[in-house]
């Protein structure tokens, strides 16, 4: 984990102002050397520290308030004196790879998309989808960070010690609380670990961006009322785990009826929301309306990856060739479909955030218009790294038909068209969408991990 890097890095990327950028490069310099001569064991994880921040100060983190207040030939030779710094007291190892990664960044096609979303030449954003590594994204210029019971899961498989750490402090904090609380607070204490990171650039978007999302507890998927009570609890468990006002986070509801209630409520309370589970234009439809009344951005998640992986299963048991590559059409005929019913009933303020994404395609597919909503996506560093080896243009086909050859096919696939139609259709109904396939696999992997949280307190 990199804690101890966004401590000292944030100061200098998000300076108070540019004489304050330098006097926090000379600090960081001279408490990296006290460091090394107190505890010269720990010499090689204070100068990767060093050659860490000389690879921030050359990736997108820069781009956010450091451009506008220092040039960019200041900051480069301040990232050189860095690596420089690294190399004298004797990281050589550390400062070649730093060197490869600032040249790894700069040839970033996810990069490149940032940099034309900022320029107005593009109109997507990112982020990313796991617990931990976030620095690799936030230096291709990911502006969030989803969280749900299976992320849980891989920081504790990721982290076995500092997760046990985490549940005796918990215990202690929570003395005599019900396992479920604790569990609630397992996830303060995770997602406040990026909410840290991230904070700056909620500060700096004016709070568009650098949030956490916090997805309730699956169990209650039917439960109103606990949704309820979850979000707030976490809302009041982040202020104090961060020590804010007002915490930089986003709450994910599932898509489902008993939702609707609970989202009308949680608006009135000024919370962001996020819409999981969610994989129909159906879904999409009705939150859309309810999100929109909010003062603040919505998301309505599309897990394009589920989706397409069910509509699979049904093509090959039919026996069609090539059905993993014909099912990649569906969750696209659905993005598009659903992108422009938002765009006809005019909420620009509400984005589809693609989620489980399982290939460049569907980063591809998630490109949106320049004069139209934002297009989100959330992924992993693993994703990434397959989309910047083989980059697709940056520029939206989101107002493109499905070819017809594929949509032939995939109107054989019940999946698929429950996805696809209209709430006027009827082929999907709020009763049936506990049996949608694509809803009960991941719903079946959000209630068995967020249980094994809570058997982690018992």
């Amino acid at each position: 984990m990199d804690q101890f890097l966004v401590r000292k890095r944030n100061p200098i990327l998000f300076p108070k102002s540019a004489e304050d950028f330098y006097q926090q490069l000379d600090a960081l310099k001279s408490e990296l050397k006290t460091l090394i001569a107190d505890h010269p064991a720990g010499k090689d994880f204070y100068l990767d520290a060093a050659a860490g921040i000389a690879v921030d100060l050359r990736s997108w983190l820069a781009q956010w308030v450091l451009t506008d207040m220092v040039p960019q030939e200041e900051i480069g030779k301040a990232s050189d004196d860095l690596l420089s710094f690294t190399e004298n007291m004797g990281g050589q190892t550390a400062a070649g790879k730093a060197r490869a990664e600032i040249e790894a960044i700069a040839s970033s096609s996810i990069r490149k998309m940032c940099d034309m979303t900022k320029a107005g030449e593009a109109n997507t954003v990112w982020g990313h989808d796991y617990a931990s590594g976030l620095t690799y994204s936030l230096r291709r210029g990911a502006r969030w960070v989803t969280s749900n019971p299976c992320k849980i899961q891989a920081f504790k498989k990721d982290f076995p010690e500092h997760y046990q750490d985490l549940v005796a402090e918990i215990k202690r904090e929570n003395a005599g609380a019900d396992a479920s609380v604790m569990a609630a607070q397992m996830f303060t204490k995770v997602c406040a670990i990026s909410a840290r990171a991230l904070y700056p650039i909620f500060e700096a978007t004016n709070k568009e961006y650098g949030f956490v999302c916090m997805q309730v507890d699956p169990r209650d998927v039917k439960n109103t009322d606990a949704m309820i009570r979850q979000v707030d609890f976490w809302y009041e468990a982040m202020k104090k785990e961060l020590g804010v006002e007002e915490p930089n986070v986003v709450f994910k509801l599932p898509a489902v009826e008993p939702a609707f209630k609970a989202a009308e409520e949680l608006l009135k309370k000024n919370y962001k929301l996020c819409m999981t589970l969610n994989f129909t234009l159906t879904q999409h439809e009705a939150f859309a309306e309810i999100l929109s009344k909010g003062s603040k951005p919505g998301y309505l998640v599309l897990m394009a990856g589920q989706l397409d992986d069910q509509i699979a299963k049904e093509l090959e048991a039919k026996g069609v060739a090539d059905a993993k590559i014909i099912a990649r059409h569906g969750s696209e005929a659905v993005i598009r479909k659903s992108y422009k019913m938002l765009a006809d009933k005019g909420y620009k303020n509400l984005s589809i955030m693609t989620a489980a994404v399982r290939g460049p395609w569907h980063i591809q597919n998630s490109f949106a218009p320049v004069d139209g909503a934002t297009g989100m996506i959330t992924t992993v560093p693993g994703k990434i790294k397959e989309f910047d080896e083989n980059p697709a243009p940056i520029a939206s086909v989101m107002n493109q038909p499905v070819e017809e050859k594929y949509l032939e096919i995939l109107k054989t696939s019940d999946v698929f068209n429950k996805a696809v139609c209209t709430p006027e259709e009827g082929l999907l109904t709020w009763e049936n969408i506990y049996d949608y396939p694509p809803f009960v696999a991941f719903f079946n992997q959000f209630t068995a991990a967020y249980q094994e949280i809570e058997d982690d307190f018992k």
